[in-house]
């Protein structure tokens, strides 16, 4: 039933989602959702929704130490779930200079689940990531550097949003906003209104015979709709 759920938001691009959620709460026009500049691999495929897996990484030498484990521990982190994951990385340097990302972490997190990345470090190997995976991240680097494995599991800020583990992802070529999952049905008929709204105002500017005063009619008519919860 979940995984339904989530298909049902998959039809929609994240500005649609971002719409129906500032509805549902003024607080989402200012939080939640990604506020900085990003590359993305995959503009044209579906958008990514599902929970997040949290890490964070260092992509220079740092002093902290870390189990030898850390890595194959944080792999059975995220193959943990039968349901759509969304890797969140964190780099801890400003500016990254090695990528956590590549041919290989992307074969693995995929197979794992994951249907891509969001990270504000950088990403590598554009062209053998696996087709539907996609990359949301700050750069793009062509060596891994001295990238580590410091901690999973943990609150992260990625692209100016803090995500925490599980937390609902849904993200495109426009970004990423997170939300929590009790609010999917109440989203659904927010985006059902704000589409109804917005098509009184698109129709009368799509007509052949557009005059400013048929679509004043229709801005104000679309003004009296009233959303109820």
């Amino acid at each position: 039933m979940k995984n339904n759920k989530l298909l049902k938001l998959q039809k929609f691009d994240t500005p649609t989602i971002c719409n129906g959620l500032e509805l549902l709460d003024p607080k989402y026009k200012i939080k939640g959702y990604s506020k900085e500049k990003f590359f993305c691999l995959n503009p044209k495929i579906k958008p990514m929704v599902g929970y997040a897996k949290t890490a964070k990484i260092s992509s220079l030498k740092h002093n902290k130490k870390t189990k030898n484990s850390i890595r194959i521990d944080y792999y059975e982190y995220v193959n943990k779930g039968n349901f759509p994951k969304i890797s969140v990385i964190y780099d801890q340097h400003k500016n990254p200079i090695g990528s956590f990302w590549g041919e290989v972490n992307a074969n693995i997190h995929n197979k794992l689940g994951c249907l891509g990345v969001v990270t504000n470090g950088s990403v590598r190997d554009l062209d053998v990531i696996p087709k539907n995976f996609q990359f949301l991240s700050k750069t793009l680097s062509p060596s891994h550097a001295e990238v580590s494995l410091m901690e999973f599991g943990t609150k992260v800020n990625v692209m100016g949003m803090e995500i925490n583990d599980n937390d609902l992802i849904h993200a495109d070529v426009h970004g990423a906003v997170s939300f929590d999952d009790t609010l999917i049905d109440d989203l659904l008929d927010a985006i059902k209104f704000v589409e109804k709204k917005e098509k009184v105002i698109l129709d009368s500017c799509k007509t052949n015979n557009f005059t400013f005063s048929k679509f004043k009619k229709a801005f104000l008519k679309s003004q009296t709709l009233k959303f109820q919860k």
